[in-house]
């Protein structure tokens, strides 16, 4: 509970209290501030009330967001694994043939040119 929510709830008390302690007086002024204390121990609770429910929300968003991330790696959970297995084999492949990638490289190149803009 955020503490703006606790100020205002007792402000909006007190002023409650000096309205009802005017209303037994009748003193027209203290009923005025009663009501002006009222008011504003309202609206600090309710700025506490909307603190609460950002912080809320964002504690939601980050479980749901914690949940999928989660769910990503229990549905996939060699991918990361295979890709970076992968990645070595064609790193240590290039180390020992540079020439054949070299050519494998070229040979791709030539063949996107060809679908891309088409044969001439």
């Amino acid at each position: 509970m955020d503490g703006n929510r606790l100020t205002g709830v007792a402000k909006e008390f007190g002023g409650k209290v000096q309205g009802a302690v005017s209303d037994v007086t009748g003193d027209h002024d203290t009923k005025a501030k009663g009501a002006a204390n009222e008011a504003k121990g309202n609206v600090e609770n309710l700025y506490g009330q909307a603190k609460d429910a950002v912080r809320d929300v964002a504690d939601q968003a980050s479980d749901l967001a914690q949940g999928a991330m989660k769910q990503r790696r229990d549905a996939i959970p060699d991918a990361e694994r295979a890709c970076r297995q992968s990645a070595d084999t064609v790193t240590s492949y290039a180390k020992e043939s540079p020439l054949m990638m070299a050519t494998m490289a070229g040979a791709l190149g030539y063949l996107l040119a060809m679908v891309v803009h088409g044969r001439r």
